[in-house]
């Protein structure tokens, strides 16, 4: 029996890779079917050069790919400590640099896309769709973080200027459906510290998403167009203090998933498994599916289902 080709477009969608990258990760996906690759962000841990090697291996890719920045990338640990601490002076003195460090990491992946409050008109097996990306550096919750990057780079000064800049994105589509990718995810999925994007972090848990992404989202929705799904990650898996964090919803036809899987090059039963999420994007709506990339010990690849689909 002969199988029909799968004509629907895949997207690989990789989590925080926090350095947890290499060679063999490149020589799957470029030998892959996948049709795009998105990055939600945080290639680095906490040293910016520390992330140059890693961008560098992604840059070996010949696959058409995507990513966003993190809170993590292009950034040092004395400017990630002003912002987790809300010191608007200290932010403000230790973001010098900040856009140096960016184009450092620009030229490092060369020609995998950074992104950010941009949008990427994409053909995949004959169908158009568009990649909106969101805001860049994202800590998630209710404030913008990295505001002296944001401000000299694209204007944006408050989470408004910020939806703005998304609705705008939107407002270029023409009827092709949308993807989102983000670092962080929108608003309005719980307030419990298991919840796809909620607070772990906290005693009093909360909801930990982006209100500006939530503004663009709804703004695209009501206005007729089609959003199949919203990528994004950075509230990890593996919660603090135990537990797994929900990491796929759908809210009216629309996939929401947090790809954030940390580390995502980790051993099970004896074999290393490489983590990603592969989303069918197909003309009845999108489909998801959590995945991991099992190497030999003759270096062939083989692949399982790591929790569940959809």
């Amino acid at each position: 029996m002969t199988m029909a080709p799968n004509i629907a477009p895949l997207v690989a969608v990789i989590g925080d890779v926090h350095l947890q990258w290499n060679e063999r990760d490149v020589e799957y996906f470029n030998r892959s079917d996948y049709d795009l690759i998105l990055f939600v962000g945080d290639i680095a841990a906490y040293r910016h050069r520390g992330a140059l090697p890693t961008a560098r291996a992604m840059a070996g890719l010949t696959k058409p790919a995507i990513v966003i920045p993190g809170n993590h990338d292009a950034v040092h640990l004395g400017q990630l400590i002003a912002e987790v601490f809300e010191r608007p002076r200290m932010c403000d003195t230790m973001s010098a640099g900040h856009r140096r460090r960016h184009r450092q990491l620009d030229r490092a992946f060369g020609r995998v896309t950074m992104a950010g409050y941009s949008r990427h008109l994409v053909t995949l097996r004959g169908q158009r769709f568009s990649v909106i990306a969101g805001r860049p550096h994202s800590m998630g919750g209710p404030r913008v973080a990295f505001r002296r990057q944001l401000r000299g780079a694209y204007g944006v000064d408050c989470l408004e200027e910020s939806a703005r800049r998304m609705i705008a994105l939107v407002e270029q589509c023409d009827g092709e459906p949308i993807v989102f990718l983000s670092h962080n995810g929108p608003t309005g999925f719980g307030t419990r510290r298991d919840d796809i994007w909620g607070c772990d972090f906290r005693p009093e848990q909360g909801d930990f998403g982006d209100p500006d992404l939530a503004v663009a989202i709804e703004h695209a929705r009501r206005s007729g167009r089609r959003v199949l799904a919203v990528v994004a990650g950075h509230m990890h898996h593996h919660l603090k203090g135990g537990g797994r964090r929900r990491w796929l919803e759908e809210r009216e036809d629309t996939l929401y998933l947090n790809a954030a899987r940390v580390p995502r090059i980790y051993q099970r039963d004896g074999e290393v498994l490489h983590h990603h999420i592969q989303l069918t994007l197909d003309r009845g709506g999108a489909r998801v599916e959590e995945r991991a990339v099992v190497v030999g010990a003759c270096g062939g690849f083989s692949l399982k289902s790591d929790a569940f689909g959809r």
